[in-house]
């Protein structure tokens, strides 16, 4: 009578995932995000110096220098505990990461110089007669920019940190490069803790959210830009955690 091999067997990279568990991530996900599509613009500019504000501000803050190496650190070590990752497989985890962001980059940056959006608080600063046109102020060396916009903020008495956060951002909105990271984030180790262990997983789509929509607040970018970076997010995080998952396989054991 034949025995049953005793050795490991690889399970399929999807076997740990649940397809309700998955639509319902991306639910949560995108159709907030829909929603805001459907919605007039959150950038109050009577709310610029409310107290409350700083705290879209940290969220944003959250992935761009030098909090996305924190944010990163924080992940990479929730997942090693969480998956019980050896060397190799912790290495795999980290230049998947990189590639993603790498591409996340590539794509936010060729796509500004493509659509050329303005900033909705660059151009509420215009209808207050405080910057140039558009045209002539998008013309400007990036220097120039900064400080014409550090200029109306004086004029404006906003606080500090609202000051130094519009002199920085004075490039193109579409895409949000804030928006993908955290979206790209939220969908790679997404997927990787509801295929392993996706105790707590539906925490990440809600941060990625609220990020989303802080830069909705600070008058950073349009709901539309926000959807179409969560869909760019996607592109890139997802073949990636996929690949992962297809290297690093669950390991189980056959019936004896």
């Amino acid at each position: 009578m034949p025995h049953a091999s005793l050795s490991p067997r690889a399970a399929p990279p999807s076997s740990g995932l649940c397809r309700r568990a998955l639509l319902g991530h991306g639910a949560l996900l995108f159709l907030p995000l829909l929603l805001l599509c459907a919605l007039p613009p959150l950038f109050m500019s009577n709310t610029l110096s409310a107290p409350w504000l700083q705290l879209p501000y940290w969220l944003s803050r959250s992935v761009d220098l030098p909090g996305l190496g924190l944010t990163l650190t924080g992940l990479l070590l929730i997942s090693r505990r969480k998956l019980a990752l050896s060397p190799p497989a912790m290495l795999a985890l980290v230049a998947a990461l990189l590639a993603v962001l790498g591409a996340d980059f590539a794509l936010k940056s060729g796509l500004k110089l493509l659509t050329q959006e303005p900033r909705p608080y660059l151009i509420w600063l215009h209808e207050q007669g405080l910057i140039p046109a558009m045209s002539h102020f998008y013309g400007a060396d990036q220097g120039t920019r900064a400080e014409q916009v550090f200029a109306a903020s004086q004029w404006l008495a906003l606080p500090d940190w609202l000051a130094r956060h519009w002199r920085h951002e004075v490039n193109y909105a579409f895409p949000s490069g804030h928006t993908i990271a955290a979206m790209s984030l939220a969908q790679f180790f997404g997927l990787l803790w509801l295929a392993r262990a996706p105790r707590l997983a539906w925490l990440l789509p809600l941060w990625a959210l609220a990020v989303a929509l802080s830069r909705l607040l600070l008058g950073m970018h349009w709901p539309r830009d926000l959807l179409a970076s969560a869909l760019l997010g996607g592109l890139t995080a997802l073949p990636a955690a996929c690949w992962w998952l297809r290297r690093h396989p669950l390991v189980a054991r056959a019936a004896q």
